[in-house]
């Protein structure tokens, strides 16, 4: 119990070890490209390099999606995510597996069975998020499309809490993106991550005590996606053609957020089914509530009692995004035969 109090900010982790056989890399940087952190190093023309942050020797959130896009297979990785502590503490079993839908185990690979699965749950498993995408414009019809597949998701009471912003016009995603960096996630991300990997005493006392109230807001985790952004000029949506804002409506019956959840990942499993690549991109919606960011929420139709819980980046993939990796297994409760 005493550590949830006392270890709150950078609690010590154990990351999955990454390789890369220079032999098959073909130095094409997609592995650095799709990382949601500055977990790899990397200059065109070089293989590239598995990189750390803020003191560790590694800086890894296990997503696989490296080993996913990699045109070579010269990614691997092994080990888990772990953190061994305190107020983040894993809730894993820390056994990685690709997807077992039939109960195998393991007696057959995906491949082996996959065309035994129905087409949702073959996009649920080999959908990745997307962070390369083409230069090239969703078709309206796509959209409308992609929205009717959310329109139709459950939700408490049949309330649809939820309203869609279509947004194309790039310099209205620039803003949001810088605006977004500036009145929040980098001054956070500075006073929060010490590239040196020092952590004083000031720091830990923060940080451990506002992790007490707001947990979801102090793992470690999104402040190397700030990291990243912040080094890439405040790209946070990849100059994906198309971002969807979700908006939930806050007099929404029982739990609007759950809703509009659940209305996100019918759109994004639509979008996979019809050659799209997505990915949930959640820092720009905090800073929205800002008060500086009042002028661009009427710029997005953002109004009472409508207000953001997450948005998508869409576009066409550059190159193959999708595919199986494995995943840390949760705890399974069985009550009853």
């Amino acid at each position: 119990m005493l550590n949830s109090f006392t270890k709150g900010y950078f609690p010590e982790t154990d990351f999955p070890i990454r390789t890369i056989d220079a032999e098959k890399c073909s130095k094409c940087g997609r592995c650095f490209e799709t990382c949601p952190t500055l977990g790899f190093q990397w200059r065109k023309g070089e293989v590239p390099t598995p990189v750390g942050y803020g003191g560790y020797a590694q800086a890894c959130l296990n997503c696989g999606n490296c080993t996913a896009v990699c045109p070579s297979d010269a990614i691997t990785m092994t080990g888990v995510y772990s953190v061994r502590e305190g107020r983040y503490k894993n809730s894993l079993e820390g056994k990685m597996a690709f997807p077992d839908p039939l109960c195998l185990n393991g007696a057959k690979m995906y491949d082996g069975f996959k065309e035994e699965l129905t087409p949702v749950e073959r996009a649920i498993f080999e959908r990745r998020s997307n962070r390369l995408f083409k230069d090239k414009k969703v078709p309206r019809e796509v959209i409308c499309r992609i929205l009717e597949a959310g329109r139709f998701a459950p939700s408490a009471g049949n309330c649809q809490p939820y309203k869609f912003v279509v947004i194309q016009d790039q310099s209205i995603i620039h803003d949001l993106e810088r605006l977004s960096m500036k009145t929040m996630l980098r001054p956070l991300k500075n006073l929060y991550l010490d590239h040196k990997g020092t952590r004083p005493l000031w720091k830990r006392i923060v940080f451990n005590f506002l992790s007490i109230f707001m947990a979801t807001k102090f793992d470690p985790r999104p402040f190397t996606a700030m990291e990243k952004a912040d080094v890439r000029k405040d790209k946070i949506y990849f100059d994906a053609p198309l971002v969807i804002m979700i908006l939930k409506d806050t007099r929404g019956v029982s739990n609007p957020d759950l809703d509009a959840g659940i209305c996100a990942q019918n759109m994004v499993l639509a979008a996979h089914a019809l050659g799209l690549g997505t990915c949930y991109i959640g820092l720009p919606i905090e800073p929205l509530n800002y008060p500086l960011m009042m002028g661009l929420r009427k710029r997005l139709s953002i109004r009472h009692p409508f207000e953001a819980v997450t948005s998508i980046a869409i576009g066409y993939p550059k190159g193959k995004i999708d595919g199986v990796v494995k995943r840390d297994t949760p705890q399974v409760a069985w009550i009853g035969s």
